[in-house]
C-alpha cells in the first residue's frame, strides 16, 4: 500500500481503525510518504503487531517530528526514513517559479494549481 495522498478532513485517518483488517489475507507493506495523519501511531502498530501489515516504511507521520518516545523507533517492522520521500531539485524549483512568473505576468494561473478549498 502506497500511500501519498494529501492531508484533507476526507482523508484524516482514512487508513485507521478497522481499515486495514481487509489486509488480513496478504500482509502487505505499507509506505506512507504522502501525509502523516492518513493513519494514527496506534492503527498502525496494532496492524503490524497483529501482522495485518508485514513491514512499514515511513516518511511522514501523525505528529511531526516523530517523538522520541515513540514506538515505531524501535518496532522490528517499521523503517524510518528523514522526510525525504520528495525531493526538491533546485534547478526544477527555480525553472517552475520563472515560468509562472511568466505565466502570472501573461495573466495565465500558475502550474500546478493548488486549490485551498480541497487541501492540495
Amino acid at each position: 500500500i502506497v500511500n501519498v495522498l494529501p492531508s484533507t478532513p476526507a482523508t484524516h485517518n482514512l487508513l485507521s481503525g478497522p481499515v486495514l483488517e481487509h489486509c488480513q489475507c496478504k500482509s502487505p507493506v505499507l509506505i506512507n510518504l504522502g501525509r502523516g495523519n492518513v493513519i494514527d501511531d496506534a492503527s498502525l502498530l496494532r496492524a503490524l503487531d497483529r501482522r495485518l501489515l508485514s513491514a512499514a516504511i515511513l516518511d511522514v507521520f501523525a505528529t511531526e517530528p516523530l517523538p522520541p518516545a515513540s514506538p515505531l523507533w524501535a518496532h522490528p517492522h517499521v523503517t524510518i526514513t528523514p522526510h525525504v520521500g520528495a525531493l526538491s531539485h533546485p534547478n526544477v524549483v527555480a525553472a517552475t517559479f520563472a515560468a509562472n512568473t511568466q505565466r502570472i505576468a501573461r495573466g495565465k494561473q500558475p502550474v500546478p494549481l493548488v486549490n485551498a478549498e480541497r487541501g492540495y
